[in-house]
Parts: structure tokens; C-alpha cells; sequence
């Protein structure tokens, strides 16, 4: 039966050349994810993820997405209707919604987030999201925006294979669990360096794109001290972020967090991940066991100034935490 999904799987992959392309992007993801149910099993597209008793990331299929044009051509840009959306999205939030796509004169299989809203928090959101999708797009472990709409209405970006909830099970092994907490600080350490905070990492944004995980949904970032629009739009004594994942600091002056807060963020992504908890505001989640003990507890202090201050003292701290195992 998996034999047969792969090839179903990689079917979808390829290019679509007639008619049949809008089959194919009734939804690619979910059409191998609902057969794979039916007999206890799911997979991802490109045989990237499987799961039985456990997921598990395979590295397949790794290419690094440089620019717009791996996958779209030369073909002009900021139109959607060079895209056939797939009938059902594959996720929808209050202020957008993502569906599968095609792009029609390369066949190429891709990801396009619509806005659903257009007040102003909605706009900005999403013009935050293309701007710093494009200002990192040759970095292999952030999402990028391959095409977009000059409304700031869409954006195309890769299509992924699932997210860090769909490997949960996988991060139990530490060399899986430390290979994404490498990843994700070699994006911060990127953002970082050119001025930019997350906000709001958390398990549903970090994705695995063609064997490899990438931080999406800058959409809360903090773009560089000097360069935000409108410095008011973020309220002292109002919470931004996700409700768990997100530093105790961002509930007091979001706009005056610090890459530390990224990293207490990341913190408890990888107690998330060790005890299948969904964690609590304010409360670090910590494993009982060591390594991840000890990481988590150095990420999550209460006090900005007690925790790593970049991403790459973060990775120090883990990595020697790990040789001391």
C-alpha cells in the first residue's frame, strides 16, 4: 500500500500537462493523506514523511530554492490568475487561508496564502510576510515568497510536506529533535542578523519543505528598530504572539522585545515536542531528561537578560549540553 502511495505521491509531483492538472489540485496533500487513513497510515507528498507507529523525515528529495524562477520560470509575476487554485485549502485562519495551487504554464505544485480580511492589522500582516519572505529567499531554512499579489491580497510560496505537529512523534529522537533546533536557529540567526524578530514561532509554522524545515509566518515579525511603519500599532500591555510559545514579555511590550524572545520561543517548542504538552503563558515546559532539561531551562527564564541573546549562543548551549549527555 505505501509502495503504491509513494507513486501516487510523486504522480502529483510532476508537472501537469492537460486537464487533469485540477484532479490533481483538488488537493494533492490531502487525496494521499485520507488514503493512507484508510489503512492506518499516512504520508506526505514526495514520500518526504511517513508515519505508522511514528513519523519520521527522510531526506529525499533536498533542493535549495534560490530564487522565484527554480520553479516558475521567467514568467511574469503579481498575477493570480496565473494559478489554478485546488478546491479545498489546507488551512484557514481568521485573517487568511492557504491553498494548494498550480502554477499553469510550468505545472509547477505550490502553496498560495490569501488574505480573507481586509482591515488594517490584516494588510500589514501580510505585507510583513512578503517583505521578509523576499529579503531571505536563498536561505534554506526560510520559507519563501516565490510571487505575490502588489495589493499585499496573496503570495505563492513551496509547497510543504507538513509541519512540526506532524512530526511530533519523530522529535522524540534527539538527533531529529536537535537537527530542527539546528534549523531553526540558523534562521533566527539570519533574521536576526538583518534586524528582524519572529514573534511568533510556534510547532504549526515551522515547515518541512523538500526534506528540510523552514520557519514561515513572519506575519507578527518586528521589522528592524527605525524601519516599522507604525510603531503604535503594537500597544504596550497587549499580547501578541501564541498564547504559550510566546515570551512573558510579549504580553507587557511586544514592540520592545528582543531576539531573546525568539529563543525562549524555541524553548518551548522543544519542551513541546519532549512531553506532548501544549505549554501555558508565562510557565516554561521543561522535559525531565537531560539534555533538553537543562536547554529548556536556560531558553525560558523569566528575565530576557538571563537567556541565550542570539541564536548562535543558543545552538552553544545545546550543542554542549548534548557532548555532556
Amino acid at each position: 500500500m505505501l509502495h503504491a502511495l509513494a507513486k501516487l505521491a510523486a504522480d502529483l509531483q510532476a508537472p501537469s500537462r492537460a486537464a487533469s492538472a485540477s484532479g490533481v489540485l483538488e488537493d494533492a496533500k490531502t487525496l494521499v493523506w485520507s488514503t493512507a487513513a484508510q489503512h492506518g497510515e499516512r504520508m506526505l507528498v514526495e514520500g518526504v514523511v511517513t508515519r505508522s507507529s511514528k513519523l519520521s523525515v527522510h531526506h529525499t528529495n533536498w533542493r535549495s530554492i534560490v530564487s522565484a524562477s527554480d520553479l516558475l520560470g521567467e514568467h511574469p509575476r503579481h498575477d493570480q490568475k496565473a494559478y489554478r487554485l485546488g478546491h479545498r485549502p489546507l488551512g484557514r485562519g481568521g485573517q487568511a487561508e492557504v491553498y494548494p495551487a498550480e502554477h499553469k504554464s510550468t505545472g509547477a505544485l505550490v502553496a498560495l496564502k490569501r488574505r480573507r480580511s481586509w482591515n488594517v492589522e490584516a494588510v500589514a500582516r501580510m505585507q510583513r510576510e512578503i517583505e521578509f519572505g523576499q529579503l531571505l529567499m536563498g536561505d534554506d531554512h526560510i520559507m519563501p515568497v516565490l510571487d505575490f499579489g502588489l495589493k499585499h491580497d496573496w503570495f505563492v510560496m513551496p509547497l510543504a510536506q507538513g509541519n512540526a505537529e506532524d512530526a511530533r512523534l519523530s522529535l522524540l529522537e534527539d538527533g531529529a529533535l536537535t537537527a530542527l533546533v539546528t534549523a531553526i536557529c540558523s534562521a533566527l540567526e539570519a533574521a536576526h542578523g538583518k534586524g528582524w524578530l519572529h514573534r511568533d514561532l510556534k510547532p504549526a509554522n515551522l515547515l518541512l519543505v523538500d526534506g528540510r524545515w523552514t520557519v514561515a509566518d513572519w506575519g507578527l515579525g518586528r521589522r528592524p528598530r527605525g524601519d516599522t511603519t507604525f510603531t503604535g500599532r503594537t500597544k504596550t500591555g497587549e499580547f501578541l504572539g501564541s498564547e504559550g510559545f510566546a515570551a512573558p514579555e510579549q504580553a507587557t511590550d511586544a514592540h520592545e522585545a528582543t531576539a531573546c524572545a525568539d529563543l525562549y520561543s524555541l524553548g518551548q517548542i522543544i519542551g513541546w515536542a519532549r512531553t506532548g504538552r501544549t505549554p501555558k503563558h508565562g510557565a516554561p515546559l521543561v522535559p525531565d531528561e537531560e539534555p533538553w532539561r537543562s536547554i529548556v531551562i536556560a531558553a525560558t527564564q523569566m528575565k530576557p537578560d538571563a537567556r541565550p541573546q542570539t541564536a548562535r549562543e543558543f545552538l552553544e548551549i545545546m550543542n554542549a549540553r548534548i557532548r555532556r549527555a
